[in-house]
């Protein structure tokens, strides 16, 4: 049974939840502080498919426990928040999460929103396996293995999160091309009515942190002023 972590310290939010959840047929665990969240993940037994955290809470807030999360865990974290300032829901999105979802939400928005990252979490899932034999995406100095899931920055494997790794693979596969915020978003997140420039300005942002570490010498995605994005291989010297 696909198993989703909920964090909060609201008890009406948790059994709202919890009923929405448990009625599509998810197995919901519930954790109503950050310490609590930490201490399901680092006992070493079954981890979730999803987190749903708020990003307010007393004590340690949503922002720093997806921090500490995230060297732990690298399936979607979908946020909820209350907060309607831009650079607080950037935060989360920076620290780790791959989406937000405003309070007071409509529940079917949320379980779209659950849905859409679980598929692409479970495709993750399903298809990182040492043993087979990948199609790869090469361009001079990144290796895209497109059946094990996986990136090599040079010879060294980076760890991308699921959102991260969709976006490059839709960029890769077409080199050149310009992509519109709202496409990406489209084609990623599968849902148009929630496009949201932000959310894709931050995981662009993520990804280029994490396959150009040394953006002096190394460059692939490049950013057209009032149109978008596109991949762009380096060339071979």
């Amino acid at each position: 049974m696909t198993t989703i972590l909920t964090v909060d310290d609201d008890r009406e939010i948790q059994d709202m939840l919890s009923i929405f959840l448990s009625a599509e047929g998810f197995e919901v665990w519930q954790a109503y502080d950050g310490e609590q969240c930490l201490k399901y993940l680092k006992e070493g037994g079954p981890q979730p498919d999803l987190i749903i955290m708020d990003l307010s809470m007393p004590g340690m807030d949503g922002v720093e426990l997806c921090r500490r999360v995230r060297g732990l865990y690298d399936q979607p974290i979908l946020f909820l928040t209350g907060n309607t300032e831009r650079e607080q829901r950037l935060q989360s999105l920076q620290a780790g999460g791959d989406d937000y979802i405003t309070k007071p939400f409509d529940h079917l928005e949320l379980l779209a929103r659950v849905n859409a990252h679980l598929r692409w979490s479970q495709l993750l899932h399903t298809y990182k396996n040492p043993q087979s034999q990948g199609n790869q995406l090469s361009f001079p100095g990144l290796e895209i293995d497109l059946e094990r899931l996986t990136v090599c920055v040079g010879k060294t494997p980076v760890l991308l999160m699921a959102k991260e790794f969709h976006l490059l693979i839709v960029l890769a596969r077409n080199p050149r091309r310009v992509y519109h915020p709202r496409q990406l978003y489209e084609l990623v997140w599968s849902d148009q009515a929630a496009y949201n420039p932000d959310v894709i300005k931050t995981q662009i942002y993520n990804l280029r942190k994490k396959i150009e570490p040394d953006a002096s010498s190394l460059k692939y995605i490049h950013t057209l002023k009032g149109f978008g994005y596109k991949f762009e291989p380096m060339t071979s010297s």
